[in-house]
């Protein structure tokens, strides 16, 4: 699967298939085993070393996302999450960790950790998860005009494999394209500059 028809393919929210040895960046309700979020935050500034993953979430989460978009490891996709998710809300840590989680869990029943398990037994999983039922079905797009209506609704149902998968996907996807190399691919050169320096337009003679 090309770069652009995976981008174009998460703008559309279609969920992506495993080709070959490839596949093509927060809710308590799956199993995480050890991976449990980091307490709440404080009123005090995060250092700029802060993590969220440790060693082991982290090799797992490099091989998920190289296998998700090839070339992420190379453009410190890893890393950039982990930073990110690092500052987030707890609610948005735990989604995160679950569906890390959730991976690592299906690994484990088939008798090993994600990173120590075989090429093919990897695909094998991400192939089921990907074309899998969604357990939360995307919300319906909004057209101008249109009110916000907030109504009380029912507990969202536990999240699936497929719902694991497609949130990860889109957090590495992101990431990926956030980086310099991604950005190149999708035709950045880099010599884009500004032709003037933006200034402000307030009438009070300091533009």
């Amino acid at each position: 699967m090309k770069r652009r028809t995976l981008l174009r393919s998460l703008a559309g929210g279609v969920a992506g298939t495993v080709a070959g040895a490839t596949v093509a960046p927060l809710v308590a309700d799956a199993p995480v085993s050890s991976h449990q979020p980091q307490a709440a935050r404080t009123d005090t500034p995060p250092s700029s070393d802060a993590r969220l993953l440790d060693e082991h979430q982290r090799r797992t989460l490099a091989s998920l996302a190289e296998m998700l978009v090839p070339g992420s490891t190379a453009a410190g996709v890893v890393d950039l999450i982990d930073r990110v998710a690092a500052v987030e809300s707890p609610p948005r840590q735990r989604r995160f960790l679950n569906a890390l989680g959730a991976f690592e869990h299906q690994a484990r029943e088939a008798g090993a950790r994600w990173i120590d398990l075989d090429e093919p037994t990897r695909v094998k999983i991400l192939q089921a998860a990907s074309s899998g039922p969604e357990g939360r079905p995307r919300l319906p797009g909004w057209t101008k005009g249109q009110p916000l209506v907030f109504e009380p609704t029912d507990p969202p149902p536990p999240a699936t494999a497929r719902d694991h998968f497609d949130y990860l996907r889109s957090i590495v996807a992101r990431a990926y394209y956030s980086t310099e190399p991604g950005m190149k691919e999708l035709g950045w050169t880099g010599r884009a500059v500004f032709s003037s320096l933006p200034g402000c337009d307030h009438p009070d003679e300091h533009a």
